[in-house]
């Protein structure tokens, strides 16, 4: 980690080669994750390096960026709640310039404030802990709920989804596949880390904000706000599971966290080169309707891809320790389902567009990696179970 830390000092200082420097740092933290079987990072690192192939940022930036992703694994290592807390808000403060455009400053703007009234509640939620028990190592159950809350507010969960909806209509591709598959899918693992003991208030919330999101997306027209919505109701289902705080079910949070990463990442790239932005004019692109077909229909939760297995395995985790709840649970699962279809119901045929050859593979590259994790699922799960140490302490 002190490379790293080096690398990303050095980063900024290298003027018009902060790509290149960017992509060496990534692939350096990636040989690192490998050697030390850190498959989290990896998973991140990896998609780290996809971002930035696609990216189109100013050489500003992708220090940025690297600082961002270096902060949000620090977090997954934090040894203490206001260590985790620094770590995160580093991350947040690195995307704020990731975003920041003359064109954009209303949406920023509220990004700022909807993120500091997020870092009020975590921090006011840490002293009354510390106040409490004198420690930061852990957090008391009542300060809890407003440490988790403030989190979530951050993070997009319904019904606080609407600063992320307003980022995707301004950024970049590459700059949406940070704040929707990284920085409000990685976050949440944070979770993990502060809720050790089954909480009755969370599990509640995660079940009436999952309830919130798919109702609302059944409803939508706007394609980038439904797919901020299936963002927000993944959240919900990883709350769930981690406020349920067995074994299985904590695992389960890790397993759909990450495969969301995935599904998300597949939908929002062929929702770009689709140039689409409602419901009523989504067409494939021509040459590209198996991926593009596939990347909506993945998230569904249906056989033969990832977020199947993941689906089924939160929903076994939940049933065996809250059979009401499970069955709550499977009726959110069926309408994330239903809005799945009826995106690809609204597909109006084919379009001819001229497509970058570089989204042609990585559409055809999620397709395949979709396919391959819902077909051999224990290729990821084994991976992951090695990690569930990092939560356990």
């Amino acid at each position: 980690m002190d490379v790293l830390m080096l690398t990303a000092f050095l980063l900024p200082f290298l003027g018009k080669f902060r790509k290149i420097a960017t992509t060496f740092a990534f692939f350096l933290a990636l040989f690192l994750a490998i050697n030390n079987n850190y498959f989290i990072a990896v998973f991140f690192f990896t998609l780290s390096l996809a971002i930035l192939w696609l990216s189109d940022w100013t050489d500003a930036k992708y220090p940025l960026f690297f600082l961002a992703m270096f902060d949000l694994i620090g977090l997954l290592n934090s040894s203490n709640l206001f260590e985790l807390f620094i770590y995160f808000e580093l991350a947040i403060y690195a995307s704020y310039f990731l975003i920041a455009d003359p064109n954009n400053f209303k949406t920023l703007f509220r990004y700022f404030v909807v993120n500091s009234i997020g870092s009020a509640f975590m921090l006011f939620s840490i002293a009354l802990s510390f106040f409490n028990t004198g420690s930061l190592t852990s957090i008391s159950n009542g300060p809890l709920i407003f440490f988790v809350i403030g989190l979530l507010i951050k993070l997009g969960i319904a019904p606080f989804q609407d600063w992320l909806v307003e980022i995707y209509k301004t950024v970049s591709l590459s700059s949406s596949l940070f704040f929707a598959s990284v920085l409000t899918s990685v976050s949440p693992l944070a979770l993990l880390l502060v809720i050790k003991q089954p909480s009755l208030p969370l599990q509640l919330f995660a079940l009436l904000s999952m309830f919130i999101a798919n109702l609302m997306a059944l409803r939508e027209d706007s394609l980038k706000r439904i797919l901020a919505l299936f963002g927000a109701s993944n959240l919900a289902y990883g709350l769930l599971a981690i406020s349920t705080a067995s074994e299985a079910s904590r695992f389960a949070a890790l397993f759909i966290m990450l495969s969301h990463v995935i599904a998300i990442s597949f939908a929002l790239t062929a929702l770009a080169i689709s140039q689409s932005t409602k419901l009523n004019n989504l067409k494939a692109p021509a040459g590209l309707e198996l991926p593009f077909y596939a990347a909506f229909f993945a998230l569904s939760g249906l056989p033969p891809f990832h977020l199947f297995p993941a689906k089924l395995l939160l929903f076994s985790a939940v049933f065996t320790e809250s059979h009401p709840f499970s069955y709550l649970l499977l009726i959110n699962l069926a309408l994330g389902a239903f809005t799945s279809i009826r995106i690809l119901s609204g597909i109006q045929g084919s379009i001819k567009l001229k497509i970058p050859k570089k989204f042609r593979i990585l559409l055809f590259g999620f397709l395949i990696l979709s396919l391959l994790l819902g077909l051999f699922p224990l290729l990821f799960t084994k991976a992951l179970q090695s990690q569930m140490q990092l939560f356990s302490n």
